[in-house]
């Protein structure tokens, strides 16, 4: 199974005022809408103009020690597309690229759930490698395939 254990222990929030992406205002500003929203706190600072998903896929790649891809770069077969169905991987912000042996490639721009993982690795009878990807390249792939 996949190792999905944060590197660091620092909180999304903390590694973006760290690294000078975002005041602290900004957060607590982020912080209150997700509270009344209910979204993510990376999509709550992309849709108040704080910060980039690019500079939120970096923070996630640092934040969990994985490697990022620009999913929209990759040639997907089809045949691999279709090892998961498209509503599981919407609901989960992911995207299966590739298969080789018994590795199946995965970009995530969304939050890393066990559950998540042992899913995908029961229905595609591989283990899971990783990337870290941004929303809208992981929604480009899926609508490349007609999954709107």
């Amino acid at each position: 199974m996949v190792n999905i254990a944060k590197i660091t222990k620092k909180r999304l929030g903390e590694l973006l005022i760290d690294d000078g992406l975002i005041t602290n205002d900004q957060l607590q500003v982020a912080l209150k809408e997700q509270q009344k929203t209910g979204g993510l706190l990376g999509e709550t600072l992309v849709k108040l103009g704080a910060i980039t998903e690019y500079d939120i896929a970096a923070a996630l790649s640092t934040q969990f020690g994985l490697p990022y891809i620009d999913a929209t770069h990759y040639t997907v077969n089809k045949e691999i597309f279709q090892l998961l169905p498209v509503e599981f991987m919407k609901q989960h912000q992911l995207v299966i690229l590739d298969k080789i042996s018994t590795i199946v490639t995965i970009a995530i721009s969304g939050p890393l759930s066990e559950k998540v993982f042992e899913e995908i690795e029961k229905a595609t009878k591989c283990k899971a490698f990783v990337f870290v990807s941004t929303v809208s390249q992981i929604k480009q792939v899926i609508n490349s395939f007609g999954g709107k």
